[in-house]
Formats: structure tokens, C-alpha cells, sequence
């Protein structure tokens, strides 16, 4: 992608905007609420904190290495060996593919919430992630012009939601308490579930070779999509609690459907949020392929994965699994399985950060207050990473387990290989 080929500064934020909007507040914000209560806002604060400093780590690692697509994949392998950017390419791979699935399924879920029969749900999402597929197939370009239309959809409809439900509710004092329901644990796990709504800024990372002065604009785009899409979540989290009493959420799919339709809002007012939000998933659910294939691209080309696999064989491997994960179902537990890969993955950020500075590589951006807030993002992380619970936890180590025999079979493959060709 050469020249005037490249994307944008808005391009390249309205699909990471794509991801973080279309992920989070359409989707997952009534399963943080159900489990944090009124203070889900809060959990939407912290999280929002916690992406920053991450995204500030992201934001100086892409400015470092302008040309690499592999995101934090190829950050976490240029900084820190073979072994560790492979795990951290492993854990992102089904991460991507477990979020592409869950977005797919809220898609679905706002579909047959306007009527559709219930036995269409996971077909829905099905056909969703093969059509999206097919749109990355065409090119990069196409797919960010797509993006960059519906993403300014997406942000009216999420301002829209906030006057109109605020304005028709008024100031409900009584859905605020208890304001900590499930105490600070609770608060955690809403965190978590919301993180999974901010992590989509690193789509952005995985771009920058593609991007206009990727090394400068990238930073730009990361903090920018962080910022915007955080005023929103706060916004919008905070209309939802005061519209609807929070045991009301429970795990449903189509959260804000599901406020408008308490509050008796009128039928156009419903019918636009639920066309935002199944615009919302379409941005996320096309963004994540996007990401998932230039991961999975950059580590065949490192030799990680198998050559064989070169090509549009990517896109084929990332949609067979996409489509796998959607046999997980429920978007809460989904959130929390593929939260684990990404947290790993964002605890190294910081770490990385710090081996750049002592090889003094430098790009043109460089993190404020160094190390300060690469401290925190580290400490961050391993609460995060602590308060997702013994299932998710146990489930990410057999993963992680899984990952190091396929590392150690690959590298075995690639040896031979090599060895073959040179006999030869």
C-alpha cells in the first residue's frame, strides 16, 4: 500500500473505533452491569484508565516499529525473542477469534430481538462473519472506507441514546443503590467484561505499515479512539443504570434495545438504536478480521506459523475458528475467555517499552512520564488478570500450554525444513 494507496489518520481511527464502539457498549455493557450494579460506571473509568496506559505503551511500540503488521505479536517478538512473540501471537489469534464470535452473536442477537425467529440466531452470525470475510478479501482500503462511514454512524446513535433515554427517565436516584451490589470482586469482574469493550485500539497497531506516516499517525489514532470512545462508554453506562434497574440486565446481548423497550421510548427512537447496533457489530466483527489476519500473516511470515499457510489461507483459518467459537454462546463468558490472551498479551507492553529505551530505539513518539506509567500498566495487568477468576485462569494456562508444544513442533518443522532445502 504505497502513496495515496495508504489510509488515512480517520481511516485508521474509525477502525479501531469500529472495534472498541461496536465490542463494548452495544454488547457488553448490560453483562458489566449485571455484574458491578450502578458502579459498572466505575468499572468503565478504570478500564478506560487502564487502556490509556497501555495504549500510550502500543502507541510508542508502533512508532518504534513502523513496519512490522503483527501488532503487539511483533512488538512482544522484536523485543523480547521467538518464545514470548509467540505466545503472545497465540493468545491474540484466539482472542481475535473468540471476539469476532461474540460480536457476530450480538449482531444476531439484535436481529431476532426486532422479531426475527430465535432458531436464526447463530446462522445469523454465521453468514455475518463469511460476508465480513469476504469484504477483507476484496482489500484493506475498501474495508476502512466502509468502516470510516459507519463508524460515524455508530457515534450518533450512542449520542442519540444517551439524550434521548436521560431525557425521558430523568434522574432516577433509586437505581443507584446499593451502588457496590457484588462488593469490589464484582467491580473487577465488570472491569474485565468492559475491558474486552476498549481492547480494539491495538487493530490500530496492526496497521501502521498500511497508514499514511504510520509511525506518527498511528500514536495519534490509538489515543484519540481511546478518548473518544471512553466519553461515550461513561456516558452511555451511566443513562442505562438510570433508565433501567441493574438486576434487569442479566446476560442479554441487546442491552440498550432492552432500555428503550422499559422506558416505553417511541418505536423510531428503538428501531434507529437497533440499526446503530447492529452497524456497531458489523464495524467490530470486520475490524477484528482485519486484525486477526494481519497478526496471523505477520507470524507466517516469521517462520511461527507454517509456510503453507501464506496467502489467503489465513483469512480461511481465522473464519473456520471464528466460526468454531460461536458454539461458546453466552457474550459474558466468551468476554472473559478471550480477556486472559489479551491481558497476558498487555502486561508485556510496559516491560517492552523499557527494553526500547535501554536499546534506544526511537521512534516519534515517546510515552509521558516514563516509567511511571508503564509501572502501573504492568501492576494493572496482573490485578486484571488475577480478578478474572479460576476458570479463566486455568483455561488460559492449558492454552498457554497448548501454545508452547505447538511453538516447540514448529520450530522443530522449521529446522527440518530449512535443512532439507540447503541439502538440496
Amino acid at each position: 500500500m504505497e502513496g495515496s494507496k495508504k489510509l488515512s489518520f480517520f481511516q485508521a481511527l474509525s477502525i479501531g473505533l469500529g472495534n472498541i464502539i461496536g465490542a463494548g457498549i452495544f454488547i457488553m455493557a448490560g453483562a458489566s452491569i449485571s455484574s458491578a450494579g450502578p458502579s459498572a460506571i466505575l468499572a468503565f473509568v478504570i478500564t478506560a484508565v487502564y487502556a490509556s496506559l497501555v495504549g500510550l505503551n502500543n502507541a510508542e511500540l508502533s512508532s518504534d516499529f513502523p513496519s512490522v503488521e503483527g501488532g503487539v505479536y511483533s512488538f512482544t517478538k522484536l523485543t523480547m525473542g521467538e518464545t514470548m512473540g509467540f505466545l503472545v501471537g497465540w493468545f491474540r489469534l484466539i482472542a481475535y477469534s473468540i471476539s469476532g464470535a461474540a460480536t457476530a452473536l450480538g449482531f444476531a442477537g439484535y436481529l431476532t430481538s426486532l422479531g426475527l425467529p430465535g432458531y436464526l440466531y447463530f446462522p445469523i452470525a454465521l453468514v455475518l462473519i463469511l460476508f465480513l470475510a469476504f469484504v477483507d478479501y476484496l482489500g484493506l482500503r475498501l474495508a476502512a472506507i466502509i468502516e470510516s462511514i459507519l463508524v460515524v454512524v455508530n457515534v450518533i446513535g450512542l449520542v442519540v441514546f444517551f439524550i434521548s433515554s436521560t431525557a425521558i427517565s430523568g434522574f432516577r436516584e433509586g437505581n443507584f443503590a446499593p451502588f457496590l451490589p457484588h462488593g469490589v470482586l464484582g467491580l473487577l469482574v465488570a472491569s474485565n467484561i468492559a475491558f474486552f469493550a476498549y481492547s480494539g485500539f491495538n487493530t490500530i497497531a496492526t496497521l501502521t505499515p498500511n497508514v499514511e506516516n504510520g509511525e506518527r499517525t498511528v500514536p495519534k489514532a490509538i489515543i484519540a479512539s481511546l478518548m473518544i470512545s471512553a466519553s461515550l462508554y461513561m456516558l452511555v453506562t451511566f443513562s442505562m443504570v438510570d433508565s433501567l434497574y441493574w438486576t434487569k440486565f442479566g446476560t442479554a446481548s441487546d442491552p440498550l434495545s432492552l432500555v428503550l423497550e422499559s422506558i416505553k421510548a417511541p418505536l423510531p427512537l428503538l428501531y434507529f438504536i437497533d440499526a446503530t447496533a447492529l452497524i456497531a457489530s458489523v464495524t467490530v466483527t470486520l475490524s477484528i478480521i482485519i486484525a486477526a489476519e494481519r497478526t496471523m500473516e505477520q507470524m507466517v511470515s516469521d517462520s511461527m506459523l507454517p509456510r503453507l499457510l501464506k496467502g489467503k489461507k489465513v483469512l480461511v483459518v481465522i473464519v473456520s475458528v471464528m466460526i468454531s467459537s460461536l458454539a461458546l454462546g453466552n457474550v459474558e463468558s466468551i468476554a472473559l475467555a478471550s480477556n486472559f490472551g489479551i491481558v497476558f498479551s498487555y502486561a508485556l507492553s510496559g516491560i517492552q517499552v523499557a527494553i526500547t529505551r535501554k536499546r534506544e530505539v526511537k521512534g516519534k513518539f515517546r510515552s509521558p512520564m516514563f516509567p511511571f506509567i508503564q509501572i502501573a500498566s504492568v501492576i494493572l495487568s496482573l490485578v486484571f488478570m488475577v480478578s478474572l477468576g479460576y476458570s479463566a485462569l486455568v483455561i488460559g494456562a492449558i492454552t498457554l500450554i497448548i501454545g508452547l508444544v505447538v511453538f516447540t513442533v514448529q520450530k522443530e518443522f522449521s529446522m527440518y525444513e530449512h535443512k532439507r532445502s540447503k541439502n538440496s
